[in-house]
């Protein structure tokens, strides 16, 4: 088993060269989040494939599901919405390249990985942002208009649909923030900081 470094306070970091700190054992969270950013790196290509599935091919969902009303506006939604499709299935093949990137560092505990995830959650949290932004301004008035269309009641339902839309983009938003937001806390500790500038490019 790999041995770990001790849980030390700044004040007791003092006491240690880095050298010396670099050879008490890799912080568990280097090895933890390697394998994390594999995996959410894995999920990633997944969805990437899916979305140019949708682009090129378009959902066949919507194909199998007939020619009713709804799913007529829903298809037409889905080109209407084609360029945000796009642009978001590039913000995502970068941050999935840069997390694949960061989690092959990590697991071989190369000097770089440290920058290389910094890349990935700064990344992450931005294009969060702008897709946040595009959605509320673009995305949401696009699915209203829909469900006006599409829906007799929609007159009475808009107001009580926008507010559910707009809750669950939060949500949407914001639990997604949690792991790259971890991950610059996690792994730019002062010691794990450390352990990376000891270790080989």
């Amino acid at each position: 088993m790999e041995q770990q470094p001790p849980p030390i306070t700044p004040e007791e970091m003092s006491h240690y060269t880095a050298g010396e700190y670099a050879q008490l054992g890799q912080p568990q969270q280097v090895k933890v989040l390697g394998i994390m950013h594999l995996v959410f790196g894995g999920i990633g290509v997944l969805t990437i494939l899916w979305s140019l599935f949708i682009i090129i091919i378009g959902n066949p969902f919507l194909k199998f599901a007939g020619s009713t009303p709804e799913m007529q506006a829903q298809a037409k939604l889905q080109t209407d919405m084609i360029a945000y499709t796009i642009i978001s299935t590039a913000f995502l093949i970068l941050v999935t390249g840069l997390i694949i990137t960061a989690g092959v560092l990590l697991v071989k505990g190369r000097k770089n990985a440290l920058k290389w995830s910094n890349y990935y959650a700064w990344a992450s949290i931005g294009t969060k942002i702008i897709n946040m932004i595009v959605t509320i301004a673009y995305v949401l008035p696009m699915t209203t208009k829909m469900m006006e269309k599409s829906t007799a009641s929609a007159g009475a339902m808009k107001g009580g649909f926008e507010a559910i839309m707009v809750g669950s983009m939060l949500v949407g938003f914001l639990i997604p923030l949690i792991y790259p937001v971890l991950t610059l806390i996690l792994l730019n500790r002062p010691y794990v900081k450390t352990w990376f500038a000891n270790q080989p490019v």
